[in-house]
């Protein structure tokens, strides 16, 4: 401590010196009021000339202030397929409106994008499941015939844990042979809220738009996260779109079956049930056409409430030149329209 080094005698003069810094500030004290009454023409420079005349006593003042409101830009993924699977381009920011809570909102950011994809297969590999998630696997080689020189892929497969099966790469034949020696697996567990929560993890450390393609019965045993973990967690992410391919349908899962949908539309995805191996091609094909092509949007919500409320989504496709603005007549009925489902506001 600092008041440790002086020494004993110092505290002696303590009151002496208070005695002294009493007389100077009197001293001081004097000086400036003798100095507030010499002649204006004697008086020395000061800055305060340059400071903004006080108001008079009976005039009206007001302190100055100023608010600081911060409105978040929302921006939206959003991909229009035809009836086939097929990505619909050429559309312009005209096609499209979007709503928030019901009320239409103005779009002021556009683009239309066709991005490599940083993709990851997230597959349940259990067990109990063990001959139907082969089938599954296998089903994947579709997936992985679509990858292009410029895509980045890796393949995760949980029971009780999550196994790194392949890391990331752009080599599709590496992933192959991954697929095709898939061992049987001892545990018969399946932790899908813990592995979906793992994956999310990991891809944070992944810079841009990635995706997870969840290949799973929706079934969960003993998790360590419940649901509205992973819902909570979902609220809050930005750049990650989770399509899901229920692989339970036809077990009379209901339960299972909400909520791969739901892991889907919360994050602007699709759920898929494909029944037949055969049903797979498809499957991928329309995976592919989502997320390899895309429209961008971004708005300022007219809401600019600072609450945790959630925010409701709604983007529709619309002729300009048959419809008023802000009209809510969809044309694209024939058409499917993927995007978020909504969002939750953060307060700064």
């Amino acid at each position: 401590m600092l008041s440790e080094r002086f020494s004993p005698q110092v505290s002696r003069l303590r009151p002496a010196l208070a005695r002294f810094g009493l007389v100077f500030s009197a001293a001081l004290l004097f000086s400036s009021i003798a100095q507030a009454q010499q002649p204006a023409g004697n008086a020395a420079p000061s800055s305060q000339a340059a400071q903004p005349q006080q108001s008079k006593p009976d005039e009206k003042s007001s302190a100055p202030y100023s608010m600081r409101v911060t409105v978040p830009l929302v921006t939206l993924d959003v991909t229009v397929l035809t009836e086939n699977g097929f990505f619909v381009p050429d559309l312009k920011k005209e096609n499209f409106h979007v709503f928030e809570d019901g009320v239409p909102q103005t779009v002021t950011g556009f683009s239309e994008r066709h991005n490599p994809i940083t993709a990851v297969l997230l597959v349940e590999y259990s067990a109990d499941t063990s001959l139907q998630q082969i089938n599954t696997l296998r089903a994947s080689y579709r997936f992985t015939r679509t990858l292009r020189n410029d895509d980045w892929a890796a393949l995760l497969l949980f029971d009780k844990h999550l196994h790194i099966a392949m890391d990331f790469t752009q080599d599709p034949s590496a992933l192959q042979e991954v697929l095709s020696r898939a061992y049987i697996p001892l545990s018969r567990e399946i932790n899908l809220f813990d592995a979906l929560n793992e994956t999310l993890d990991r891809l944070q450390q992944v810079e841009g738009r990635k995706y997870i393609i969840l290949m799973a019965s929706g079934i969960d045993t003993f998790s360590k996260a419940v649901l509205d973990d992973v819902l909570k967690r979902l609220e809050t992410v930005k750049d990650t779109i989770i399509f899901s391919i229920d692989t339970g349908k036809g077990l009379g899962h209901l339960q299972e079956d909400n909520q791969m949908g739901v892991f889907a539309r919360m994050t602007g995805g699709r759920i898929f049930f494909p029944v037949a191996p055969e049903e797979y091609g498809d499957v991928f094909h329309e995976i592919g056409q989502t997320i390899r092509n895309r429209y961008v949007l971004s708005y300022r919500p007219t809401n600019n409430a600072q609450d945790t409320a959630w925010r409701k989504i709604k983007v529709t496709v619309v002729n300009p030149a048959e419809s008023q603005p802000g009209s809510k007549e969809d044309i694209g009925r024939k058409y499917q329209v993927v995007a978020r489902e909504g969002y939750r506001v953060r307060p700064q």
